[in-house]
């Protein structure tokens, strides 16, 4: 009897596994294709007048590119110890996320809980409709994730993303929020500025420093 139960149970575990697989292919296929022009967002084009002083933007976002090595090292640790503690341990999913999302999404409801890392997050940013938690649209974002990490390095991800996130206000991008909220460079902020702007992409216009200040400072 505990043979046939094992034998029953191994079945039904491989049975599952296949299962999906198959769902998860189905979906993946039909996922767009990465591009460095959709995951790199243009910036707005900057007028000057007779000094060299900017006095418009032309364009919808506002966005100041930075690179990886201008990124302060405070905020990449603010940034990962928010939103993807195991960045530098996983290739695009972290299965100690997604098991304890899988956990609460089964005791809540679908969507109670995200697992997404840094590189989904960018890909829900650049191709997906975030706001539509089906699970066609998650294999997709886990697919495209995975492929991200195979084409671009961690410090590639950690640099797209500062440089895409939206920040409220019209302001995409780390280094424009640091602007536009404290007047100054990233480089140039304290450990709390740090860590608002760290925390500030999981609800936006919550924290939003201008609009609801208390809010800003119980920033996660």
């Amino acid at each position: 009897m505990l043979k046939i139960i094992f034998f029953v149970a191994l079945f039904c575990a491989f049975f599952g596994i296949a299962a999906g697989a198959t769902v998860f292919y189905a979906y993946a296929k039909d996922a767009p294709t990465l591009s460095d022009a959709k995951l790199r967002d243009p910036l707005s084009s900057k007028l000057l007048d007779k000094d060299g002083k900017v006095f418009a933007e032309i364009g919808t976002e506002r966005r100041d590119y930075i690179e990886y090595k201008d990124i302060p090292k405070s905020l990449e640790d603010a940034i990962l110890s928010t939103e993807d503690a195991r960045f530098y341990e996983h290739d695009g999913l972290d299965p100690i996320r997604l098991g304890g999302a899988v956990i609460a999404n089964v005791k809540d409801g679908f969507g109670a809980e995200g697992a997404s890392t840094l590189s989904q997050q960018i890909i829900k940013m650049s191709y997906l409709d975030y706001k539509n938690k089906t699970l066609g649209r998650k294999a997709q974002e886990a697919y495209l994730a995975l492929q991200l990490e195979e084409k671009y390095s961690k410090h590639d991800i950690i640099e797209i993303y500062v440089n895409k996130v939206y920040m409220s206000d019209r302001v995409h991008g780390m280094e424009t929020a640091s602007e536009h909220y404290f007047g100054k460079n990233l480089k140039d902020l304290n450990l709390a500025e740090t860590a608002l702007l760290a925390g500030m992409p999981q609800s936006p216009n919550n924290y939003n420093p201008y609009d609801h200040p208390d809010l800003a400072k119980k920033t996660p």
